[in-house]
């Protein structure tokens, strides 16, 4: 599992993290030129820490949980070769190596096991990761987002901090998706018109996109209608 939690916890907090210290600075800025004194608050620290573990949990269950189940959805729909083509590249460098008898050669990632076989445990692996992640960032995302209910007032709902949270989650989903849209799309097209051999896995960036664009839409969606001064059908 930690081949795929790392890897989302780094997205969000690669792109997250500046963004939202950006924000900040620019938050504080306009404090200091209202003449606003800043000072510090433990109501609003712990505003803030509901927002991160929010937009952490979104990322978990979304990239994380939601972005593996659809990666295996793709293999069982197009094809294994599609989801889990890094597997048939392995496979092959095995063959070849075993055909020519390197004495340094020693596989200690499968063992005997045939393709098959690590094509099966590979799915079931994906689908544990996948649905324990899932379950494990929507219940972080509905405990905070009922904390988060409790605390904050109307006019709070309304204001700099939640429309700088709305903002970094904007961005940080946006560019998610259009990356590995950009990434996706290629590959997938390489893989319908076998452009290439090389057993890509169009199906890992094209996943992530699947499960990060209603993301992005709620985020957008939720950022206009805080500009306008509602709140709207979707809350994040």
């Amino acid at each position: 599992m930690e081949e795929i939690i790392f890897p989302v916890l780094g997205i969000i907090f690669g792109l997250g993290v500046p963004i939202l210290i950006v924000a900040g600075i620019v938050y504080f800025i306009l404090k200091l030129r209202k003449g606003t004194t800043i000072k510090f608050s433990y109501r609003t620290a712990l505003r803030v820490y509901f927002y991160v573990v929010i937009l952490v949990s979104i990322g978990l269950a979304g990239i994380g949980g939601a972005s593996t189940l659809v990666k295996v959805a793709l293999g069982e729909a197009i094809g294994t070769e599609f989801s889990y083509g890094g597997l048939y590249r392995e496979h092959q460098e095995r063959l070849e190596r075993e055909s020519s008898n390197d004495p340094y050669y020693s596989d200690r990632n499968w063992g005997e096991r045939t393709l098959p076989e690590m094509l099966n445990l590979e799915m079931k692996g994906h689908l544990i990761d996948g649905i324990s992640l899932a379950i494990i960032g929507l219940l972080l995302l509905i405990v905070h987002l009922l904390g988060r209910s409790w605390l904050e007032t109307d006019s709070e709902r309304l204001g700099m901090l939640r429309r700088l949270y709305l903002f970094a989650g904007l961005v940080v989903f946006a560019i998610l998706t259009i990356v590995s849209l950009a990434v996706g799309i290629p590959e997938t097209l390489r893989y319908a018109f076998a452009v290439s051999n090389d057993y890509g896995s169009p199906a890992e960036p094209l996943s992530i996109a699947i499960a990060a664009l209603p993301i992005w839409v709620c985020f957008l969606i939720a950022t206009l209608g805080n500009i306008r001064g509602n709140e709207g059908d979707i809350q994040l």
